[in-house]
C-alpha cells in the first residue's frame, strides 16, 4: 500500500468466504471477522465489505475515547496469530501506542486471500498462524502485494539461526522477540511509519516520467528514467552485499533492514524499466522497447512474480519469437552461482512458459547433475532430447549418465520429474 492511500478494493465475496467482517477471529472455514479496540464489537447483522468502513468505523472510536489521530484505512493493522491470549497481548500493546484499529486473522491462507485484494500496511505474525509456517506465510504476503510497500513485523520467542534465517529470507520487515518491552514494539511500529513516508526521489522521478509518457513527451521520460536505473548496480547491489554481511555477523536486525532498502530499491528499477519500454514504444523504437520489457521481466522473475512475467514474456515474444525465458535466464545464474536448488525451481517456473524449450530442460539436468540428483536429471535429458533429439549437449550428458548412447535406445519411455 502506498504511503498516499488510494480507494480500498472491496472484499471479493468469492475469495473470503462469508465476506463479513463480524466479532472474533478467523474462522476454520476462513472467514474474516473483527474485533473493536474498545471492546465493543460490530453487531453480528451488520456486513462491512471493506476496510474503509472498518477504518472508519473504528476512527469514530478512537475519537470518543480521546485517541483520535490522523488515521486512514492503511492505519489498520493486521494481527496474525492462531493463539488467543497473544493475540490480546498484542492487540492491548498497540491500544497503548495509538493503534486501536486491529483486525485479526488465524488463518494464514484466509489472511493472505484477504490482503490481496484489500489494502494493508501493516501485518503482525505473532509466533504461529494455522495451516502455514511463518516463513511461507511471509512469503505469501509479498508474493501477493509486491509492487507495494508493506511492512511485515514478525514477534516470535524463537531465537534459532534457522528459523531467523528463514523469515529474513522470506522478506519479514521487522523482527521483535518474545519476551519484549513496549518500546521495542513501537520502535518498529514506528519505523514502518517513517519507511512508507521517507520520500524517494527515484520514486518520485520514475511517477512524473509516467505522466510524461501519457503527454507525448517521450524524450523527457527517456532522459529522466535513464539517470533512475544507470544507479541499479551501484545502490542496490550495495545494499544486498550490506545485508550479506550483517547475516555472516548475525546482525539480525541490520541484515533486515539491508534487504529490504535492497528490494525498496529493485522494484523502483522495474518500475523505471517499464516506462523506459513505453517510452520507446512510443517512439516506434520496438528494439529497445524488447529491450527494456526484457529487463523488467528478469527482475520481475528474481522476484518470482510469476504473473508479471508470464505478462511480459507474452508482449516480447510478439516481436520475437527466439527471446531469452527470464526465469531460465535466473536459473542459469543461480546455477553459475551454485545455488542449485533455487537455480532448479527457476527452471520449473521456465518451463511453465516455455515447455517445449529442449535447452531448458537440459539446463535444468545440469542443475540436477550438480546437486547430486542423477535420476533426475536424466529425466530431463531424455524430454530435452524427445524434443531435440539431435541436441549436441544433451547427447553428451545422456552418455554421461547411462554410458549408452541415445541413438543406441532412442525410443526409451522417460517421464517427466515430479513437479513439472
Amino acid at each position: 500500500m502506498s504511503a498516499g492511500g488510494r480507494p480500498a478494493a472491496l472484499l471479493r465475496m468469492s475469495d473470503v468466504k462469508a465476506g463479513e467482517l463480524t466479532p472474533g477471529s478467523v474462522t476454520d472455514r476462513g472467514d474474516v471477522k473483527d474485533q473493536y479496540a474498545g471492546g465493543r464489537h460490530v453487531p453480528c447483522g451488520l456486513r462491512v465489505k471493506s476496510v474503509r468502513q472498518l477504518a472508519g468505523n473504528t476512527y469514530k472510536y478512537a475519537e470518543k475515547t480521546g485517541q483520535a489521530r490522523t488515521m486512514g484505512m492503511t492505519d489498520l493493522v493486521f494481527v496474525a496469530t492462531s493463539q488467543d491470549s497473544l493475540f490480546q497481548e498484542t492487540r492491548n500493546h498497540l491500544i497503548e501506542l495509538g493503534y486501536g484499529n486491529c483486525a485479526r486473522f488465524s488463518s494464514g491462507k484466509a489472511a493472505v486471500e484477504f490482503i490481496k485484494y484489500n489494502p494493508a500496511r501493516i501485518i503482525i505474525v505473532d509466533t504461529e498462524v494455522e495451516d502455514l509456517s511463518l516463513a511461507e506465510f511471509v512469503a505469501s504476503l509479498r508474493e501477493v502485494r509486491q509492487a507495494e510497500y508493506l511492512h511485515i513485523l514478525v514477534i516470535s520467542s524463537d531465537r534459532t539461526e534457522e528459523f531467523l534465517l528463514g523469515i529474513i529470507s522470506a522478506g519479514c520487515s521487522g523482527l521483535v522477540l518474545r519476551p519484549y518491552t513496549l518500546s521495542a514494539l513501537e520502535k518498529h511500529m514506528t519505523q514502518s511509519r517513517t519507511l512508507a513516508q521517507t520520500p524517494d526521489s527515484d520514486r518520485e522521478t520514475v511517477e512524473q516520467a509516467a505522466t510524461m509518457i501519457v503527454q507525448g513527451r517521450f524524450e523527457d521520460a527517456i532522459g529522466d528514467l535513464t539517470l533512475v536505473v544507470s544507479q541499479e548496480d551501484e545502490q542496490s547491489g550495495r545494499l544486498f552485499y550490506r545485508g550479506c554481511q550483517f547475516l555472516v555477523d548475525k546482525k539480525w536486525s541490520d541484515a533486515i533492514q539491508a534487504f529490504n532498502q535492497s528490494l525498496s530499491r529493485n522494484q523502483t528499477f522495474i518500475k523505471a524499466y517499464e516506462g523506459l519500454a513505453q517510452a520507446y514504444l512510443g517512439k516506434n523504437d520496438t528494439d529497445r522497447y524488447r529491450y527494456y520489457l526484457q529487463k523488467a521481466a528478469d527482475e520481475y522473475a528474481k522476484l518470482n512474480n510469476f504473473a508479471k512475467v508470464k505478462k511480459i514474456f507474452v508482449e516480447i515474444v510478439k516481436y520475437d519469437i527466439n527471446a531469452p525465458n527470464p526465469y531460465n535466464t535466473l536459473g542459469i545464474r543461480l546455477r553459475q552461482e551454485k545455488q542449485y536448488k533455487q537455480a532448479i525451481a527457476a527452471y520449473f517456473q521456465a518451463v511453465q512458459l516455455s515447455p517445449k524449450d529442449e535447452n531448458i530442460h537440459y539446463n535444468m539436468a545440469k542443475a540436477y547433475f550438480c546437486d547430486a540428483q542423477p535420476a533426475k536429471a536424466l529425466e530431463c535429458i531424455k524430454l530435452a532430447l524427445g524434443l531435440s533429439p539431435e541436441h549436441l549437449e544433451a547427447l553428451k550428458m545422456y552418455r554421461l549418465l547411462t554410458g549408452v548412447s541415445w541413438e543406441d535406445n532412442p525410443n526409451a519411455p522417460f517421464q517427466a520429474p515430479r513437479g513439472m
